[in-house]
């Protein structure tokens, strides 16, 4: 992808420091569109641009994860005894159990768990 005029890249850098801010409770696209002020069509162009920068996770469902929060996560659980169940992983993160199992099967799909 060619690179991004100023005030392009800025509204990617927002809507990524939206995802990085919300930890595992990441907004909707609907959210994310009202609290920056912005289309739900814009906010989707830039998730599909962190995916392919590799800074957003798209897990499914409708959900996405920086994916530094993703990495963090993977590093928290490795602590654990296996399996991991999705109550630990709610009650470690304090998100919510749609969040968890969907941050943990992206984890486990993609060997991020060792």
């Amino acid at each position: 992808m060619s690179a991004l005029k100023p005030r392009q890249e800025a509204f990617y850098q927002r809507v990524v420091a939206l995802y990085r801010e919300a930890g595992m409770t990441p907004p909707s696209v609907k959210l994310a569109a009202h609290l920056i002020g912005a289309p739900p069509d814009a906010i989707r162009a830039m998730l599909r641009l962190g995916i392919e920068r590799g800074e957003i996770v798209d897990v499914g469902e409708g959900i996405c994860f920086a994916a530094e929060t993703l990495q963090r996560l993977a590093d928290q659980l490795k602590t654990l005894s296996a399996p991991v169940k999705v109550a630990q992983v709610r009650d470690l993160t304090g998100s919510s159990r749609r969040y968890a199992a969907a941050a943990l099967r992206w984890l486990k799909a993609h060997g991020a768990l060792g």
